[in-house]
């Protein structure tokens, strides 16, 4: 959420400082009741029962009253300010489409991700996903949420109902393990992206549907693959699209230190790309890298009793496919850092055997 040329050219106390004097900000905008929801919020859902102090708040965390923050699943202390406020980066909904080939938005080769729900298909930029990170939506008749946190290059479709009621999400401005948070509309509560729940309010520890048929690929491919596709043509705001603000910090294995509150992960680089699968409570990662060696065949293999995962990637490296998962499984295409943050103990796929 920070721009990787401020962190890099500037001085460590610097960088520090200025930090400190945006969270100052942050409050003081919180308290005004301007620019991310009322403040007064926190009265109802902070307290004792929640384990929280009133200092956790003075010190620059206020801004976490604008959540419905009962029933927290994770160590608060972890959660982090990504220094823009809530609706900071503003979340779309239902955008204005054109045919694959008529978008002002994107060229050919523009990296997408591709859905396809009940035979319709639409492709998401990421270069629009980089400055919105969540496009609410209606595909196939499907309420989903495509979501993307660039930080982690964490890209995943979901299903947005759960018990019978439908979710409208937006971005918190909170990050867990350099990841993304969400939060509904309905609740205010935070949901984690990697994490693969709600970690706060009613719904805390509950999951949504995660969903398989899509990938990543160019706008190019998956409109040749699917001839009636449309993309997102119009966001409704005046923004450059053009460049990826996240270009240099793509371009290293480095992750943002001031994010990275967790022990990184030796067994491959950070920004190793991989699909990261969870059942109940196996976890498994499918390294890109690996999948390559298959030479664009259809990965199958089993995970928890019977059940199959499919994955394929195209031989020349430039779609991955997530084409089937098991009803309960999560899925997600995220850097390896990410993953073995959010589950040290994952298993890692081999063409050799699971590692």
């Amino acid at each position: 959420m920070v721009h990787e040329s401020m962190a890099q050219s500037l001085p460590t106390q610097q960088w520090v400082l200025i930090k400190k004097l945006a969270t100052v900000v942050m409050v003081l905008v919180s308290v005004s009741g301007h620019g991310g929801g009322a403040i007064g919020l926190h009265d109802a859902w902070a307290g004792p029962s929640n384990g929280l102090s009133k200092g956790y708040f003075n010190k620059g965390h206020r801004f976490l009253g604008q959540f419905d923050i009962r029933n927290i699943k994770v160590p608060i202390e972890n959660i982090l300010w990504g220094g823009v406020r809530k609706d900071g980066i503003p979340a779309l909904i239902e955008p204005r489409l054109s045919f694959w080939t008529k978008t002002p938005l994107a060229d050919p080769k523009s990296r997408v991700i591709g859905v396809v729900v009940n035979g319709e298909a639409r492709a998401y930029p990421i270069n629009i996903l980089d400055q919105h990170e969540i496009v609410n939506d209606i595909l196939g008749g499907r309420p989903i949420a495509v979501v993307y946190c660039p930080l982690c290059d964490s890209a995943s479709v979901v299903d947005r109902r759960l018990n019978g009621k439908e979710y409208q999400f937006g971005v918190s401005g909170m990050l867990y393990h350099s990841n993304v948070l969400l939060y509904d509309r309905t609740d205010h509560a935070l949901w984690s992206q990697v994490g693969f729940m709600a970690i706060t309010g009613p719904n805390a520890g509950k999951r949504l549907q995660l969903l398989d048929g899509w990938q990543i690929s160019t706008l190019e491919v998956f409109g040749r693959q699917y001839p009636r596709a449309t993309v997102i043509s119009d966001t409704g705001l005046k923004r450059d699209y053009s460049q990826s603000i996240y270009a240099d910090y793509f371009a290293t294995d480095n992750v943002y230190p001031q994010f990275a509150n967790f022990q990184l992960d030796r067994r491959m680089l950070n920004k190793t790309p991989i699909i990261g699968v969870k059942l109940g409570e196996l976890t498994r990662a499918y390294p890109l890298s690996e999948l390559a060696k298959l030479k664009g065949k259809v990965l199958t293999d089993q995970i928890g009793q019977d059940q199959a995962i499919k994955l394929a990637l195209t031989a020349d490296g430039g779609a991955i496919r997530i084409i089937q998962i098991p009803p309960q499984a999560q899925v997600i295409h995220t850097f390896w850092f990410a993953w073995a943050a959010f589950y040290p103990d994952t298993q890692v796929y081999q063409s050799s055997g699971i590692k």
